[in-house]
């Protein structure tokens, strides 16, 4: 605790620590203008030592309610993807990924990241020798798939769907179909669908001048939505699959991978 000090008595304690002059210098004659100029100097300075001790007394009072009263703050408690540093929630700034040789940009939150999917499992549809458009090799021309999980806790599943909560960015060549038809091919007309009873909707929207096909094949607990953008002679796809058994990484959700899908752009 620091004394309560009144002003007259700051006032008082620093005039009296004050050394004066000979009285001879600073006592005012009627025949000296030097001696005026002294002593207008020493009350200038008196009352700058006077008000710089007043300002230490009350800097030191505030610090001393701060750490009396409430502890200076810590971590704080922040919603995912949010972190906590130096008491402030804080995100990651976001990644623009940009792939110059298919023509496309989408802009992913800061803690995600692309992943390798394992051997076997490339997103064809076999079985079907007369389907058109055909989802097979060598029509598949580029894919990526981004995930918000750590490397330490992501792991490729075996079948032609990206893990749940990852987003699956696809080009394919468009075979001279349209966005519909791709919409039709898979997979709302693909046997190898067969979780459960599965109902497809399809429907189309607008993203940023764009129409775009759209497909929801939803069962029980889960359901995959796919995007299926025509930009000249190939077919962008984004897909993800949402499922109640599996748990989404802390911070993602549908209105994440819906966030991340709308900030496409075609160049």
């Amino acid at each position: 605790m620091f004394p309560e000090l009144s002003i007259e008595r700051v006032f008082r304690r620093e005039l009296d620590s004050l050394s004066l002059p000979d009285e001879q210098v600073w006592v005012p004659t009627r025949h000296t203008g030097h001696s005026r100029i002294v002593a207008v100097s020493v009350v200038g300075a008196a009352l700058f030592l006077v008000l710089v001790s007043v300002g230490l007394i009350r800097d030191a009072g505030g610090a001393g309610i701060l750490s009396q009263g409430a502890a200076s703050p810590s971590q704080a408690s922040c919603a995912p993807p949010a972190f906590g540093a130096n008491g402030r929630c804080q995100t990651l700034v976001p990644n623009l990924v940009r792939n110059e040789a298919f023509g496309y940009n989408l802009t992913m939150p800061g803690d995600w990241s692309e992943v390798r999917m394992p051997p076997g499992t490339l997103p064809y549809v076999i079985g079907r020798p007369n389907a058109s458009p055909a989802l097979t090799a060598p029509f598949l021309l580029d894919r990526h798939v981004f995930t918000a999980r750590s490397p330490w806790e992501w792991s490729g599943v075996a079948g032609v769907v990206a893990p749940a909560w990852d987003l699956d960015v696809q080009i394919w060549d468009r075979q001279g179909r349209t966005a519909i038809e791709w919409a039709r091919a898979f997979p709302c007309d693909d046997p190898s669908v067969t979780l459960g009873q599965t109902n497809c909707i399809q429907s189309e929207e607008t993203i940023r001048g764009v129409t775009v096909a759209v497909t929801s094949v939803a069962s029980s607990r889960w359901h995959i939505t796919s995007y299926y953008f025509q930009h000249g002679d190939r077919m962008l796809i984004l897909r993800y699959l949402s499922s109640e058994m599996v748990a989404p990484p802390p911070g993602v959700s549908e209105a994440t991978l819906e966030k991340i899908i709308r900030s496409i752009g075609l160049v």
